[in-house]
């Protein structure tokens, strides 16, 4: 099971460098490991729609209206990193449904139910692929102060955008997802045409 420590140390054996035990540790690599991991995990979950990080949610409007431009707004969850969907519409979408600010969402809808990707803190929750594009993400951090080196840095990051995380988010598409068999799939033409 993946952990905090664990997660730095495949980041550092990317960089040849020793384990530590504990990001509390008295060694560069740990004080590095503790002041870049945060940040560089919410990074990471936030860029793509994990399955292990998606929560659905319907959010409490507040008492007060919005000053002008929205109809209502509702307070947004502590560990809300990015809306996925409002009410059922894809955020994507180009006729807006909401804006955010303060942590807040300001919409005309009465009612809002979302999906949004979640700040995950538990690492025993990350399937392995994220985990390994996590520790290269955190080792592109570290490559720097480490080992000083601009051109491993280029190395790390080329690999994370090309290799891992492209894989990572392929496997993490394909899972969970449920396949819509359409009606005529099943029709005897089909199947005849098939071979079924």
């Amino acid at each position: 099971m993946a952990s905090q420590p664990s997660i730095c140390n495949l980041a550092l054996a990317h960089l040849g460098k020793a384990e530590i035990m504990s990001l509390d540790d008295d060694s560069p690599s740990a004080a590095l490991c503790k002041q870049f991991y945060e940040q560089t995990r919410d990074e990471v979950t936030q860029s793509h729609a994990w399955n292990f990080a998606i929560r659905r949610q319907t959010l409490s409007q507040l008492a007060e209206s919005p000053v002008f431009g929205w109809a209502y707004q509702y307070q947004l969850p502590a560990d809300c990193l990015r809306i996925l969907q409002l009410n059922g519409y894809e955020v994507y979408q180009p006729d807006s449904r909401y804006e955010i600010e303060g942590g807040k969402m300001l919409t005309n809808d009465e009612t809002a139910q979302v999906r949004y990707i979640r700040r995950v803190e538990d690492a025993t929750l990350f399937p392995p692929l994220f985990v390994e594009a996590l520790a290269l993400k955190i080792a592109t951090r570290l490559a720097k102060p480490l080992s000083g080196s601009s051109s491993e840095v280029e190395r790390l990051m080329a690999e994370y955008e090309r290799i891992t995380k492209p894989l990572a988010v392929r496997k993490d598409a394909a899972e969970g997802k449920s396949k819509v068999k359409l009606p005529w799939a099943n029709s005897r033409f089909v199947r005849a045409r098939f071979g079924g």
